[in-house]
């Protein structure tokens, strides 16, 4: 398969994913994001800033498990999404944000998010639902709700296979 028929995730970094929002690590002790405090036993960081402008409602998403066909995405032009993880990495298929009526599967990008990430896309960024890294896995978002229609759109050029790892390219 070549680059048209395929994308393969690679890992969510603040650098990689930056043309469509922001990457927050509160697994490390290092995100110049994140205020970190110890305690007795303990650890904790937190989001400098909100995770989202606005009070945002927080949902969870059950997927399936990567690889899978992106054949539709939706956006949210009025609201950030953040997406992090349950228990167990998931993987994201994104487009840029544009003006166009669909995104196109030439411009789809797939990102692995894993456990203690949060990944926020910024407002008109067109999404699939994730799935799991390995198997079928939850994960929670947050975005605000009811500012309108977010419909699945289909994608221009035809289904892109999203995959995990380079291996998963032959066994599809």
């Amino acid at each position: 398969m070549n680059r048209q028929d395929h994308v393969v995730a690679c890992p969510a970094t603040a650098e990689a994913f930056a043309r469509f929002g922001t990457v927050y690590d509160l697994s490390g002790g290092s995100d110049p994001k994140v205020v970190w405090t110890l305690g007795n036993g303990w650890q904790d960081g937190f989001t400098q800033k909100p995770l989202i402008g606005g009070s945002g409602h927080l949902g969870l998403t059950r997927g399936g498990a990567a690889p899978w066909r992106c054949t539709e995405m939706e956006r949210h032009p009025g609201t950030e999404e953040a997406i992090f993880c349950a228990d167990a990495p998931v993987v994201l298929a994104v487009a840029p944000a544009s003006a166009m009526p669909a995104p196109h599967r030439d411009e789809i990008e797939a990102f692995v998010i894993s456990p203690g990430q949060a990944v926020v896309m910024d407002r008109g960024v067109w999404h699939d639902a994730c799935r799991g890294l390995t198997r079928p896995t939850p994960y929670f978002w947050m975005a605000i709700c009811g500012l309108g229609a977010s419909p699945w759109v289909p994608v221009e050029g035809g289904a892109l296979l999203v995959c995990a790892d380079a291996n998963q390219v032959t066994r599809a």
